[in-house]
């Protein structure tokens, strides 16, 4: 073995080791990598995907300067991505399998991108991720039951008829939108290797499904009938107990639950503090960018940000309540002519059948406060 292929296993290796600390987790599930670890681990991993790249071309460009070398084709060797690359390059359209969109709650940028490309430091409000995705390709219309009210025991006379008050249901139904998003880049994307061009597209189609997502969620909840509404929620020292106590029914405060907020309005938190000590009443922890903990005492609460939502207005309930039907595959496809031609960029247009609504009575809160918190 090499001396270079020896090194290539070694960053393999690291790379494993880096992964597997990234995907840790605690025995509350969750990630047990802190944000500063995670930002020298992703230093790391660049290094480590540089030094790799560097490593193998140095490898390509050797065996082909060998005496008598002759060029082969690679097709028979293809990869799936690199076959649906050439493909995406040729006819500049793509099919996104529609599971690895949004049935999974993951949207991702696919591995390598950042080797050549530099990714915008903006998140998405992980509610796309949270929220019940449903595969309802080749139907129509979804009607989702729920319960509005439980059944109520009574007394019993004999000879008199029982008197006990059944459950009342009803449904919400979800008819499936067609979701439009247009994006443009820049011409030199096309001057990459395939499989990155392709990668680069369909990264940035899926950016713009999850922000269209993301609105098209909260506004749901937003306008649902079946939300609960609560008004005059200060964001103050009593918040948090306030929030979470009046969730749920008379004898529990239900479960799976998180609070959605502007960021705004999480610094507003941050700046309570104690009557006695004048310290952060609130500690606000991160697990990524856009999730973390907000604890006060031996209360702690999930969030996420969410930039659909105004100052002054949170959504807290349990998300799974929120359904998210997708009728058939996103589809991505591709137009550098006309207007984008004169201009030297490349239009991106995804197309999606989709929509959402609550389905669950007062699954979801939304919390008001008597008048717009101040941000920074």
């Amino acid at each position: 073995m090499t001396t270079e292929m020896e090194r290539l296993k070694e960053i393999e290796s690291r790379k494993t080791a880096l992964r597997t600390e990234v995907e840790k987790r605690g025995d509350d599930g969750k990630l047990t990598a802190t944000t500063e670890r995670m930002q020298a681990i992703k230093t790391e991993a660049d290094a480590l995907a540089s030094e790799e790249k560097e490593i193998r071309s140095h490898m390509d460009l050797t065996d082909q300067l060998k005496p008598g070398k002759v060029p082969q084709s690679r097709a028979a060797e293809k990869s799936g991505i690199e076959k649906r690359a050439d493909v995406f390059r040729s006819t500049g359209h793509m099919s996104i399998e529609q599971r690895s969109v949004l049935a999974t709650g993951k949207i991702a940028a696919p591995a390598g991108i950042s080797e050549t490309i530099g990714d915008l430091s903006q998140a998405v409000s992980s509610i796309v991720d949270d929220v019940e995705a449903i595969d309802a390709t080749g139907t129509g219309s979804w009607k989702i039951p729920y319960k509005k009210t439980d059944a109520i025991a009574a007394d019993v006379t004999d000879g008199s008829a029982v008197t006990g008050t059944g459950a009342d249901y009803d449904y919400v139904t979800i008819n499936p939108a067609t979701w439009g998003i247009v994006d443009t880049i820049s011409n030199q994307v096309a001057k990459m290797t395939n499989v990155n061009y392709a990668a680069n597209v369909e990264n940035s189609a899926r950016t713009a499904l999850r922000r269209t997502a993301k609105a098209k969620i909260v506004a749901a909840v937003l306008a649902s009938a079946l939300a609960e509404t609560r008004n005059g929620i200060a964001l103050d020292a009593d918040y948090l107990r306030n929030v979470v106590l009046g969730f749920g029914s008379d004898e529990s405060v239900g479960g799976g639950t998180k609070l959605y907020l502007t960021k705004g309005d999480l610094y507003t938190l941050g700046k309570v503090r104690g009557t006695n000590e004048k310290r952060a009443l609130y500690d606000i922890k991160f697990t990524d960018e856009n999730n973390g903990t907000i604890t006060d005492g031996g209360l702690s609460v999930p969030f996420s940000i969410n930039s659909s939502l105004t100052d002054g207005t949170q959504l807290y309930g349990q998300p799974k309540a929120i359904k998210m039907p997708m009728w058939g595959d996103y589809e991505v496809s591709t137009d550098e002519g006309g207007e984008y031609f004169a201009k030297n960029l490349m239009a991106v247009r995804g197309l999606a059948t989709a929509n959402a609504d609550l389905a669950v009575y007062h699954g979801m809160q939304i919390i008001k406060q008597a008048a717009a918190a101040s941000g920074k």
